[in-house]
């Protein structure tokens, strides 16, 4: 779980004096320093690929590249130090805050050039939720890479072996029809239990962290931030409705975990890929995981069911250019290269962890052929293009992706809640334990305000 921006800040200044310094005064000209985070077999796209083929595409042109465990915190302390890579990976939960601090080079007088920036379809390809959440004070500050998604994943073996058991009572395969009370009939249907009580076989599961919560949360009807996104609405009545199917769907005894644990061998994903779990909550990233882990494993992929409103969570990773980069003009060449159309579908076919940026992409007939299971029942790449796709009921895409300056600290916050609202010793009332959370998150926000002398926050 990462700290907030606040406290990450104050230890970064307080030991910038003795870091070691992240190389020149400045850049080269012809030189870009590039700094990603990731796991190590990413770098077979990001530094074997990327990197390397931009220097072909611009010779005389040469890309230090470098990964790190905690780019944020990197990021920060470059900047104190008026330095910086000038090609930046950058989550979208750090984005306001790295804008807020400067740390970022505003892009829009590159986005609007006629001649190198991006043409208004290309624009407009971008996923809106994240391209919308990108403008800041009237700039952009960085594009889109990927929009990775929630969805639920359900084993085939167990639906088609309920069904056989069950010819007068069937559960359909969850789809995009789906509703909170068709999945809390399968989730209640699909559990076993031995003799004892025990929990042999879980109906559905998933790792408690936020994005659960902010899905069923937004399905409800409710909004995270208020307009000026320095006053959390959680505690509120469709938050208690979400964490309510929360605690419904996680009877005691499930495979209750949090996201420290979410790697053991007993994790939600680990006990779906073994066949223990019917039907579970996780990430697009998720995917490529059980299908390299377990082979046998017959699973599907189908969207979030819809309350209220259909509403899919949603994140990015963004490729930005430091404001103290001595490069800019190539720097934007690179990161506007690397989220093209072509190089946006590469990104998929060599990760299939987050679906690009681009519709047009995730709309084509390239992108559903990366999936080994494109044609089948259980495909599982379909599903992506729900969240892009106008409801006719509300008149919007269902993807969202939750952004703002103290959005870190609200999930931060969440998750505790949830760990709290499951656990069997709780004594408060779920909106008592939203009272607490939100009167958490505005502490935080109270706090960082009083620090800039920014005028205090009124909320009844």
């Amino acid at each position: 779980m990462r700290r907030s921006h606040g406290i990450i800040f104050g230890i970064i200044i307080a030991s910038a004096a003795c870091f070691v310094r992240f190389g020149g005064d400045e850049t080269p000209e012809g030189r870009l320093r590039m700094a990603v985070w990731g796991m190590p077999f990413e770098d077979r796209l990001f530094e074997d690929g990327y990197a390397r083929d931009f220097e072909q595409l611009h010779p005389g042109v040469s890309i230090k590249y470098g990964r790190y465990e905690d780019v944020t915190a990197k990021y920060y302390t470059w900047h104190l130090l008026k330095r910086g890579a000038d090609v930046m990976r950058v989550p979208i939960t750090d984005y306001h805050a790295l804008v807020t601090k400067g740390v970022l080079a505003p892009l829009d007088r590159f986005i609007n050039d006629p001649e190198v920036g991006l043409s208004a379809a290309d624009q407009a390809d971008f996923t809106p939720a994240i391209w919308d959440a990108l403008l800041l004070n009237g700039q952009r500050y960085a594009l889109p890479s990927d929009n990775a998604q929630f969805g639920l994943y359900y084993n085939v073996t167990i639906f088609e072996r309920y069904n056989r058991d069950h010819p007068n009572d069937p559960l359909g395969f969850p789809s995009a029809s789906w509703s909170w009370e068709d999945l809390r009939e399968a989730a209640d249907k699909l559990t076993r239990r031995a003799d004892h009580g025990r929990i042999v076989q879980y109906g559905v599961d998933f790792t408690l962290w936020a994005w659960p919560f902010m899905t069923f949360f937004a399905q409800a009807g409710g909004e995270l931030w208020d307009d000026a996104k320095t006053t959390t609405l959680i505690n509120s009545p469709p938050g208690v409705e979400a964490l309510q199917l929360i605690v419904d769907l996680l009877p005691h005894g499930a495979s209750m975990r949090s996201g420290e644990l979410t790697d053991s061998a007993t994790g939600p994903d680990k006990l779906f890929g073994t066949g223990q779990t019917a039907i579970l909550l996780d990430g697009s990233w998720r995917a490529p995981f059980l299908e390299q882990t377990f082979f046998e494993l017959e699973f599907g992929i189908a969207p979030l069911p819809s309350h209220r409103r259909s509403a899919i969570v949603s994140g990015s990773v963004l490729w930005a250019v430091s404001a103290h980069s001595q490069n800019k003009p190539l720097a934007w060449e690179m990161i506007r290269w690397m989220t093209n159309r072509e190089q946006s579908l590469r990104y998929w076919k060599a990760l299939r962890v987050a679906p690009p940026g681009r519709m047009s992409v995730i709309r084509s007939p390239e992108f559903a052929a990366a999936d080994p299971t494109a044609g089948t029942a259980h495909d599982r790449t379909s599903w992506l293009a729900h969240a892009i796709t106008v409801d006719p009921a509300s008149g919007r895409m269902p993807g969202f992706v939750p952004v703002g300056p103290y959005q870190q600290d609200l999930e931060d916050k969440i998750t505790a809640m949830l760990l709290r609202a499951v656990s069997r010793g709780r004594d408060e009332s779920l909106a008592q334990l939203l009272d607490r959370a939100a009167a958490a998150v505005h502490s935080i926000i109270d706090r960082d305000r009083r620090a800039r002398r920014l005028p205090p926050i009124e909320r009844e």
